[in-house]
C-alpha cells in the first residue's frame, strides 16, 4: 500500500481542483478575482496555522535561508494561480478553462526542456505539439469571422503556464523543510500579496457580499481547492515527480466536465471534442514512456 498510496493521492487534486473551476466561473459575477482569491487563501491561513505555527517557529531560519526560492514558488501559486483563472471564468465557461487547464502536463514538459534541462525525444516533441494545436483550436473555434479572442481563455492559459513552472521549480525547495512548513510559508505570502493588490484593487472589484451561498463557495474553494489539494499535490510531486504527477491534472477535463453539466448546465460541443482528442493525443505522445525505459526502473 506504502507504494501505492502517492498514486491514489493525487487522484484527490483534480477532483478538488475541477471543483474549484466549478465555483469560480458560478460566482463570477459576485465575485472579483482577487477579491476571491484572498478571503480563500485568508481563510486557509486562519485554518492552517494552528497546526502549522510549531514547525514554522522551529523551521524559520530554513525558511529565512531560502526565502528567494520559497517566495518564487508563492508568486508561481498561491499569489497568481487563482487570481489568473478567476479572471478567465469570468468571459470563459468552466469546460474551456478545464480542457485549456488539462495542458499542464505538456507545459511541464517543454518548460523542463527549455528551462530545467530535461531531454526531449521526438515523441515529446510531437505531443507537445498535437497539445498546444488542440488548445490552439479550442482558443480559435469560432472565431473565424475575425481574429479576436476570448480574453478569458488567455487568462487561463497564463495560469496554467504559472502552474507549470511552479510544479518544475518544486524540485529547489528545500529537502529540511517540512510540506507543511511549506504550505504555510507559500499561504502566509499569498493572503499578504494578494491583500495589498485588493488594498490597491486594480480592477475596481465590488466588497464581498455576506450571503450564505458566497460563504460556502469560500468555504469550498479555502478546504478542498487550497488546502486539501496542495497537501495532497505536494506529496504526490515529492514523491514520484512533477511529470508523474503532471499526467493526473488531465483527470480534471473529467471530473469537471460532470461538474458543470450538473451545477452549470453546460455541455460538451463539438468543438471541446476536438481539442480535447487532441490534448490527450498530445499528452499520451509526450508523456507515456517507451517500454525499454520502464523496464529500467527500479521496482
Amino acid at each position: 500500500m506504502g507504494r501505492t498510496w502517492p498514486y491514489l493521492v493525487l487522484l484527490l487534486p483534480p477532483l478538488f481542483w475541477a471543483g474549484n473551476f466549478i465555483v469560480g466561473r458560478a460566482f463570477a459575477s459576485d465575485l472579483g478575482a482577487i477579491t476571491m482569491s484572498f478571503y480563500r487563501w485568508l481563510l486557509a491561513l486562519c485554518l492552517l496555522l494552528p497546526f502549522a505555527f510549531k514547525t514554522v517557529r522551529r523551521e524559520l531560519p530554513v525558511i529565512i535561508e531560502n526565502l528567494p526560492i520559497l517566495t518564487t514558488l508563492a508568486l508561481l501559486s498561491v499569489a497568481s494561480f487563482n487570481v489568473l483563472l478567476y479572471l478567465g471564468l469570468r468571459d470563459t465557461e468552466a469546460t474551456n478553462a478545464l480542457l485549456i487547464n488539462s495542458s499542464i502536463p505538456v507545459w511541464i514538459v517543454l518548460f523542463g526542456v527549455l528551462f530545467f534541462g530535461d531531454t526531449l525525444s521526438a515523441r515529446r516533441g510531437a505531443g507537445i505539439l498535437v497539445s498546444l494545436i488542440g488548445v490552439a483550436y479550442l482558443i480559435l473555434s469560432g472565431q473565424s469571422d475575425h481574429l479576436t479572442v476570448n480574453p478569458g481563455d488567455l487568462w487561463v492559459i497564463s495560469s496554467s503556464i504559472g502552474w507549470a513552472l511552479y510544479s518544475l521549480t518544486l524540485r529547489k525547495k528545500p529537502s529540511e523543510l517540512s510540506g507543511l512548513g511549506f504550505l504555510a510559508y507559500i499561504v502566509f505570502f499569498g493572503v499578504c500579496f494578494n491583500g495589498v493588490l485588493l488594498s490597491i484593487n486594480p480592477l475596481n472589484e465590488p466588497p464581498i457580499p455576506l450571503t450564505l451561498d458566497t460563504l460556502y463557495a469560500v468555504g469550498y474553494v479555502a478546504i478542498f481547492a487550497s488546502l486539501g489539494a496542495y497537501v495532497c499535490w505536494n506529496y504526490g510531486v515529492g514523491q514520484l515527480g512533477a511529470q508523474v504527477a503532471g499526467q493526473y491534472i488531465h483527470l480534471m477535463p473529467f471530473y469537471g466536465v460532470i461538474l458543470a453539466y450538473i451545477f452549470l448546465s453546460e455541455s460538451l460541443t463539438s468543438n471541446h471534442w476536438i481539442s480535447g482528442a487532441l490534448i490527450a493525443a498530445g499528452l499520451f505522445l509526450a508523456l507515456r514512456q517507451p517500454k525499454h525505459a520502464m523496464a529500467s526502473k527500479p521496482d
